[in-house]
């Protein structure tokens, strides 16, 4: 039975899950006639692309490789679903790049219409890929890992992210998880990380949570910050 094993995919997924949401409604709204209008959702997709390609990278290194000496039949379906997703992401990439070059109103409505069509392509693939990863994925992990072995393998991966591109994975954890899953996490990273780094994430869930909320996790965790 798997029921309470950890999974590590979750805080990190629901971050990128709501970074999806919000640039689909982005997409939906912005008149992609107008490069003005257009110019917030393009950058948030291509932040978006960034984040996916990385984490899909990070996943294949730290887990899907190790996993292939014994589980290959699983590791093969997600390094396979993960070549998928970069051809997704190159596709969207070339669409952007079309956009961007296109010289009149008209021409930047109808390659915005093809870039609406392949992000949501791109939306629907990745929330199907992690759904996946959680449920399939973690059975291979969990029969091969203990609990601690699969929290050392985390925190070894979360090392070799370049700390700016961490925070923006932070921006959009912050954004998608709950107040207990955010109290948990910020505890362990102020038990075990550099000040600075847990500073950092306490700065961005103030600017980035709403006031209420904000105060529970900062009544949670005894920090002591003026509101």
């Amino acid at each position: 039975m798997h029921t309470f094993r950890y999974n590590s995919f979750n805080q990190v997924h629901k971050g990128l899950r709501i970074l999806l949401y919000d640039s689909a409604i982005k997409i939906q709204q912005a008149d992609m006639s107008h490069i003005e209008s257009a110019s917030t959702v393009l950058s948030q997709i291509e932040e978006a692309l960034y984040l996916f390609e990385g984490h899909a990278n990070g996943e294949d290194h730290y887990f899907n490789e190790p996993l292939a000496k014994t589980n290959p039949d699983v590791a093969a379906l997600f390094e396979k679903e993960h070549e998928e997703d970069h051809r997704l992401v190159h596709a969207l990439n070339n669409l952007i790049a079309g956009y961007k070059e296109a010289d009149t109103d008209l021409k930047r409505l109808e390659q915005g219409k093809l870039l609406f069509f392949a992000f949501n392509d791109f939306i629907a693939f990745n929330l199907y890929h992690m759904n996946k990863e959680e449920i399939e994925l973690n059975a291979a992990l969990w029969d091969c890992y203990s609990d601690s072995e699969i929290k050392s393998i985390e925190q070894t991966l979360v090392k070799n992210v370049p700390p700016q591109k961490m925070m923006m994975y932070a921006k959009w954890m912050i954004r998608g998880i709950n107040d207990k899953e955010m109290i948990h996490w910020f505890g362990e990273v102020k038990a075990t990380a550099p000040e600075p780094v847990f500073e950092m994430l306490i700065t961005i869930a103030e600017a980035e949570l709403p006031v209420d909320r904000f105060q529970v996790i900062v009544e949670a965790l005894k920090l002591g910050v003026n509101q």
